[in-house]
């Protein structure tokens, strides 16, 4: 993998990322969480993203949080109740604290992960049930993001500057170890929402490590809407056991408007 990212550009050069980041304190975004069963897809749950601001040891940052969670009629299958918490520097987007919370079929864990810049090194802590809990210092890397911090950090790539077919860089936390991945740039491609809506898009592929739930390879595909805010519309990955899917449902607080809306 080291191999493969000393073949990119740095991700400034590759990605000719935007000044400012497309969205503003008090932007609010729900998501439809869909499984693939024997060819239907099937709403089970549902995700929301919220980004504010507050004031964190003196200073004025980004606080991002998102809450993720079954429908109660899909407990009984698998259950699942999710917290991602991260705190930023407001201009450089530097990740200061992190928290994960997973609930997932009576498995319950909990990651903390501290930046400390000074010493360049990153404090972590997990505990899962059953299981003695986990500490290391991690060397902080620049440009490291935790997975939130990565997902807001998607959103100001200038797709625009990229050819499709290319290979842009990133550098995430990624419980116990750091690693650098990439994501392909596919091109424009319009997506319809289940409530009608249609957008006009900019697709990109993830490449996912082997773990738990994903297979390794280009498996995950996102279309970020075309126009300022390049809000994801559409996610879609395989699982170990199917596919899953989250789709947008609604919007509040938006920095600019969603131009790329077509109807």
């Amino acid at each position: 993998m080291l191999l493969l990212f000393s073949l990119f550009l740095h991700p400034e050069q590759a990605s000719g990322q935007n000044a400012e980041y497309p969205f503003k304190s008090g932007e609010q975004v729900l998501y439809g969480a869909y499984y693939n069963w024997q060819f239907i897809w099937i709403q089970s749950g549902d995700v929301e993203f919220r980004a504010d601001t507050f004031q964190y040891k003196q200073q004025k940052t980004w606080h991002l949080k998102a809450v993720g969670k079954t429908f109660k009629a899909y407990d009984l299958l698998y259950s699942v109740r999710d917290t991602f918490e991260v705190i930023c520097n407001y201009n450089s987007f530097n990740p200061y604290y992190s928290k994960r919370v997973l609930n997932h079929a009576r498995i319950n864990s909990v990651h903390i992960y501290t930046f400390d810049y000074e010493k360049g090194r990153i404090a972590t802590s997990i505990h899962q049930d059953g299981q003695p809990i986990y500490t290391a210092s991690l060397p902080l890397q620049e440009n490291t993001f935790d997975l939130l911090a990565t997902a807001y950090n998607f959103r100001k790539f200038d797709f625009t500057k990229l050819f499709v077919g290319q290979k842009v860089p990133y550098r995430m936390l990624i419980d116990r170890k750091i690693e650098d991945l990439y994501f392909r740039y596919l091109g424009k491609e319009n997506v319809k929402t289940r409530n009608g809506k249609e957008y006009r898009c900019q697709k990109v592929s993830v490449f996912l490590l082997q773990g738990d739930f994903f297979p390794e390879g280009e498996y995950m595909k996102i279309w970020f809407t075309d126009d300022q805010n390049q809000l994801p519309v559409q996610v879609e990955t395989k699982v170990q056991m199917g596919s899953v899917k989250a789709l947008l449902l609604e919007a509040k607080s938006m920095k600019y408007p969603l131009s790329s809306l077509i109807k």
